[in-house]
């Protein structure tokens, strides 16, 4: 006997002598205490099988038993399988794959190198805030202030972002950052694809090196990859400036697309001339920095606070509030409500195409578990625990979620090269899979393998052991019934949620888009430039466009020019330029928030805007410091202040006091955002000596010929500018475009969950119809006609997509309204009230559901009689 055998016995005895003193205990006489512990525990080798089984190799060698056997049962209906995988795929690979795009964009740091160490520093300022050339940046003051006194934060570095022209013949206006002279290496650029990056002495004062960094996407796309590049001089807003280096591609450090970098000692070229260097007010720079080791992101935000308070003593009226966050949108101050809302529901879309997946999964295993009952009985016949059973079951779906996990890794690991091919232009982001986006797969697909494989494996252990081991089934199924339904019921509800979001999409972009704005845009040129650089002069500026006024005028087919400070569709977030305007009396910030342009007389003839109440600005009307002016407001904004009540001739004050005289009421107009009017909006007279505001030219024909004529004009008024000349039509088409792309997603995910819904719904029924064969027989023979089979058959299946449908509207309408929130902020609406989209999605639910039906309910009224009673 081995020693390991001795060691069994040993133990054995030692169980025999537990099991006696437990007896004595219980009450019995020491002789069959005994005598009863030696029938439990006599036979040594029934207890070494007991202790094995209770060690974890056993649990182990089970597993591997398990597997094997699952392996090979897999193999052995290979069709069966493969259609397991294939759907498990395509819900764990379209939900690994988003969320690999999803934590590339909105949860890491966008830096290749140490994100642990990386900081962005965002600055809200209250109070008394003067003109803003970016939203939570800094001033050049403060960054100094921060730079000098910071000591928990390592390399801070600060960048900005403006627009430029390169060369003379190119209107396309590409992306410029200036940056600090450590911006490259903040961002782990130690060498360049070609040249140098930029050096201290870059950097030192304003206008000290014109010297400028490539991308190596604009390197390739605007200069044809010229190896010759570095040294020669490129001219950006009429400054030329040296080519000192190319970066590499994908460099991290692209954080709004390729582009170029410039000192950001050099920003007058870029900001109208304004010296922004020396201002200590305007905020235009961004921070960004690495904690030192041992610090941490809350101690930095502590002490940038405190230097902040000390700032603020330069300028008192202002008040600052600094947030520290790891570099992610999740985190950014500026985006949390919107990633808020924009979170949720992208992984909630996902998470009912996996769900649908699953349970179209299960509707195949449940197949397989009924064919698998008779197996199951000999199993637990033969003395096979239910719950050893149970493992066994469930294993095998398991193996088939780790296939399609394992395909679904691969997927998510050609994500980052699908999306440049998509994408070309795009900013960077880490795209490639981290930690994160492998555990979030590993977890998905355990849960789909559980999901899927839970209730055919309890299924299969709900057998009448007599019955299916004679290969019977009895009539009454009701059980398995109720679960089938409840799994069509729930594919319904999943399917109708996606669907309607896509209809909302549809019908936004079939209607509301393509309704009129309330004013003209396809006879309306709009024309776009940057104020003059120097050797213009601000009054010079201005000369030059009044004569440009005047020129435009002359054109054959120009009907009339006006200028506006924020043209129809000119914001990216959906909303234009807000001011506080307020009653006499109100206190600051007792006022209403509302949109504002300052708008030339002819504005609202150019644009057939209609005055309905009043009139329009005229000729020699002029904003006047510290008199009354004049303003046209909306009929919202007439309505929210004053009811039906004449807003004609009252007074209003704006956010500095200054008093405003409504002399018109304009109608109102969607120039905000696609498909919904706008809210209260204030147009403010335009002073004639302004520039730098946006042309709007009426005109009548061809917009080609006439947007020709305009360049031409202005290359001979000065060869130097090249501005944007387009329809107002080109720019609602610029965001249809882009909501097209939102779309061709939600009607893919929408697609997905139809086509899984369907087959799901013919699945069941033509399974629950093979299940009813014997039933059917006996029907037909008792009278029941074609026509009754066929009914029982679709009513059977008509109520859980009846409850499906009603469940689905509700979860759809609070779906829809977190929609709305989420789109609140972009130039895109949607029409949640609007009941077409839910009864359109139900409708077509409904008559996909009922033909899915129809053909397992033709086969069953086409089965002969005596053939299903034949099967007793």
């Amino acid at each position: 006997m081995s020693n390991r055998q001795d060691d069994y016995d040993e133990e054995i005895r030692e169980h025999i002598e537990i099991e006696t003193g437990e007896n004595i205990a219980r009450g019995m006489p020491p002789d069959e205490a005994r005598r009863a512990a030696f029938r439990a525990f006599g036979n040594p080798a029934v207890v070494r099988q007991r202790l094995w089984e209770g060690g974890p190799l056993y649990w182990l060698e089970e597993l591997l038993q398990d597997i094997q056997y699952g392996w090979r049962l897999l193999r052995q209906n290979p069709l069966l399988s493969c259609s397991i995988v294939l759907t498990l795929t395509l819900g764990i690979g379209i939900n690994t794959g988003v969320f690999n795009v999803l934590n590339g964009i909105m949860l890491r740091a966008r830096v290749q190198k140490d994100p642990d160490t990386f900081a962005h520093v965002a600055v809200q300022y209250s109070g008394e805030v003067g003109p803003t050339v970016l939203d939570w940046g800094v001033s050049t003051a403060d960054f100094r202030a921060y730079q000098a006194r910071i000591q928990t934060l390592d390399s801070l570095a600060a960048w900005g972002i403006a627009r430029s022209t390169i060369g003379a013949d190119d209107p396309t206006q590409w992306l410029i950052m200036p940056v600090t002279c450590n911006f490259f290496s903040l961002y782990g650029l130690e060498r360049p694809r070609l040249g140098r990056l930029f050096r201290p002495e870059d950097c030192e004062k304003p206008g000290s090196e014109a010297v400028v960094v490539l991308s190596e996407e604009l390197w390739r796309n605007r200069f044809q990859a010229d190896p010759q590049i570095l040294g020669t001089q490129v001219t950006l807003n009429r400054r030329p400036f040296t080519v000192v280096g190319v970066t590499p591609g994908h460099f991290s450090g692209q954080l709004r697309g390729p582009g170029l970098w410039v000192p950001y000692t050099m920003e007058s070229v870029f900001y109208s001339g304004r010296d922004l260097f020396h201002n200590d007010s305007i905020p235009w720079l961004t921070l960004e920095g690495r904690l030192k080791p041992g610090q941490t992101r809350s101690r930095a935000q502590a002490e940038l606070a405190a230097i902040a308070r000390q700032q603020e003593q330069l300028l008192p009226a202002r008040k600052a509030t600094v947030y520290v966050t790891n570099g992610s949108f999740v985190q950014e101050p500026a985006q949390r409500v919107q990633m808020l809302w924009i979170g949720p529901l992208i992984m909630g879309a996902l998470t009912l195409v996996l769900l649908l997946a699953c349970t179209n999964v299960t509707m195949l295993l449940l197949s397989r578990a009924a064919a698998r009952q008779r197996e199951i009985a000999i199993r637990l016949s033969l003395g096979a625990g239910r719950n050893r059973l149970l493992r066994m079951l469930l294993t095998e779906s398991l193996i088939l979620a780790c296939v399609s996990g394992a395909i679904s890794a691969w997927i998510a690991t050609r994500v980052p090269s699908a999306m440049n091919k998509l994408i070309p232009g795009m900013p960077y982001y880490p795209l490639e899979p981290d930690m994160l986006v492998f555990a979030y797969l590993a977890g998905i697909t355990l849960i789909a393998g559980m999901i899927a494989g839970i209730a055919p494996a309890v299924e299969s252990l709900r057998v009448d052991l007599a019955a299916s081991i004679k290969g019977q089934e009895g009539l009454l199924g009701t059980r398995r019934s109720r679960s089938r339904g409840f799994l069509v019921g729930a594919q319904v509800a999943m399917s109708l949620v996606l669907l309607v979001a896509a209809g909302l999409f549809l019908l936004a972009q079939l209607t509301t888009f393509r309704a009129s704005p309330g004013f003209e845009t396809r006879q309306v040129l709009i024309l776009t430039a940057r104020t003059p650089m120097p050797p213009y002069t601000p009054g010079s500026a201005a000369v030059f466009y009044r004569e440009l006024e005047r020129r435009l005028q002359t054109i054959p087919g120009v009907r009339s020019v006006a200028f506006a400070s924020a043209p129809p569709f000119s914001s990216d977030e959906g909303g234009g330029p807000t001011e506080e305007i307020r009653l006499l009396g109100q206190a600051k910030s007792a006022g209403m928030k509302v949109f504002t342009s300052t708008v030339s007389a002819k504005f609202f003839a150019t644009l057939d805007i209609p005055i309905v109440r009043g009139q329009g600005f005229v000729e020699g009307d002029v904003p006047r410091k510290g008199a009354i002016s004049p303003v046209v407001v909306s009929e919202a904004f007439a309505r929210t202040l004053w009811q039906a009540r004449n807003p004609l001739g009252r007074i209003v004050q704006d956010s500095d006091g200054n008093a405003l005289e409504i002399v018109g009421v304009a109608r109102d107009v969607k120039s905000q955002r696609l498909g919904v009017m706008d809210g209260p909006f204030v147009y403010r007279v335009r002073d004639p000596r302004a520039y730098g505001d946006s042309v709007l030219m009426r005109f009548y024909g061809d917009a080609a010929r006439i947007q020709s004529a305009v360049h031409d004009l202005l290359r001979e008024m000065d060869r130097d500018l090249l501005p944007r000349i387009t329809t107002l039509q080109s720019s609602v088409d610029f965001y249809l475009d882009s909501f097209w792309k939102v779309l061709d997603m939600v009607l893919f995910l929408a697609g997905v969950a139809l086509g899984l819904a369907i087959v799901g719904i013919h699945g069941v029924v033509a399974f629950s119809v093979s299940r009813r064969t014997r039933e059917m027989g006996i029907r037909m023979a008792l009278g029941a006609t074609r026509r009754d089979i066929v009914v029982s058959v679709i009513a059977s299946g008509v109520r859980p997509i009846l409850l499906g449908l009603f469940l689905g509207t509700l979860v759809a309408i609070s779906g829809a309204m977190a929609l709305d929130q989420a789109l609140r902020l972009t130039p895109f609406s949607i029409d949640v009230k609007n009941p077409v989209p839910y009864l359109a999605v139900a409708l077509l639910l409904m008559t996909t559901a009922l033909l899915a039906m129809l053909g397992p309910a033709l086969r069953a009224a086409g089965s002969e009689p005596l053939s299903a009673l034949r099967q007793e």
